[in-house]
């Protein structure tokens, strides 16, 4: 059985949200997701009777349960459950404005704690694709009155979002290679630590003209991969990160610098981890066809629709959307 606390995906995914990001494509679309995705969630939301139950699965930093918060308001009555494997703290998120609104940490899709029918809505924005099927799509129609609809915006394959993560992707890759900038930077900061502080024997030290040598091949480096990027927004910032950390080093914060780059790096090799899992994730025609499928395995006669989101960028997603009919008979549920 999986370690939960333990998971590398679970501590990848709960370190990038602590530092407060509100949805998963940082520095590709407006963090409410408005165009095409705002516009499905718009319809949507559109009717739902007042004292819904909603439940958000993968919720990450609550961009779905903030979006309904100021869509609906408070005197909508709507309470929402927003559950995820990492653990949660949204920083815009106040228990004594947002009542109706609970955050659950270290949930898994496949494992719901809620009992039978027990919401009118089950939503998920770029999160139901990461869990596996098809017992996460059996526990949505678990937990789903009779009546109640299932709405999920997914990743596409064939997206601008996927794009811009596949060249994400490789970029990262980069600056994380053996002998890359990190590297490099890690090598030359003691010596130029010490040239700072007067060090007579830096100039005839071969080691640090090697080092030296290394850093600048790599900062020339990076920046001909910034001229050929399309993406190139993780190699500027690493580029400029780290030529203010290593030109502003003295023997005195050597130790602190160092831990700072060793903990840049970790957040790049998690960085990593999270745009793998999306390109990984991401579905084509055939892979959202099998989750229709599962779906009206678990639900005879829910109707299921599914398309591609798009606007003027491309293609931003898939648009899925099921209703539970009043009277379901319902298919296996997953094993608990």
């Amino acid at each position: 059985m999986t370690d939960v606390a333990n998971d590398p995906r679970r501590q990848a995914w709960s370190s990038y949200w602590s530092q407060g990001a509100l949805h998963s494509c940082t520095g590709s679309f407006d963090a409410r997701y408005s165009g095409a995705i705002g516009a499905f969630w718009d319809a949507v939301v559109a009717g739902i009777p007042a004292g819904s139950r909603v439940l958000d699965l993968a919720t990450g930093n609550g961009a779905l349960p903030l979006r309904l918060w100021e869509t609906l308001g408070a005197t909508s009555g709507i309470r929402i459950d927003a559950v995820d494997l990492a653990t949660l703290a949204p920083p815009w998120y106040d228990p004594g404005e947002h009542r109706g609104i609970a955050f659950h940490s270290g949930v898994a899709m496949e494992s719901l704690p809620f009992a039978d029918a027990s919401f009118d809505r089950v939503f998920s924005q770029f999160g139901l694709e990461y869990a596996r099927w098809p017992g996460a799509l059996q526990e949505c129609v678990r937990v789903a009155r009779g009546g109640a609809r299932l709405a999920f915006v997914m990743h596409h394959a064939g997206s601008v979002l996927v794009s811009v993560g596949r060249e994400e992707l490789a970029n990262q890759e980069f600056l994380l290679a053996t002998g890359g900038l990190l590297d490099a930077a890690r090598e030359v900061l003691p010596w130029i630590a010490r040239a700072r502080a007067g060090s007579a024997d830096i100039p005839s030290d071969p080691r640090a003209a090697e080092a030296r040598n290394a850093y600048n091949t790599a900062v020339g480096g990076v920046g001909q991969a910034i001229a050929a990027s399309a993406v190139p927004d993780a190699l500027v910032e690493a580029r400029d990160w780290v030529h203010r950390l290593v030109g502003g080093v003295r023997l005195d914060d050597l130790p602190a610098r160092t831990d700072a780059l060793a903990a840049y790096r970790d957040a790049m090799a998690s960085a990593t981890l999270r745009t793998r899992e999306m390109l990984v994730h991401a579905l084509d025609e055939t892979r959202v066809a099998e989750a229709a499928a599962a779906l009206e395995a678990a639900c005879p006669g829910c109707g299921i629709r599914y398309e591609p989101l798009s606007q003027r960028e491309g293609v931003l997603a898939w648009g899925v959307v099921a209703s539970i009919p009043s009277t379901s008979n319902k298919g296996p549920s997953a094993p608990a």
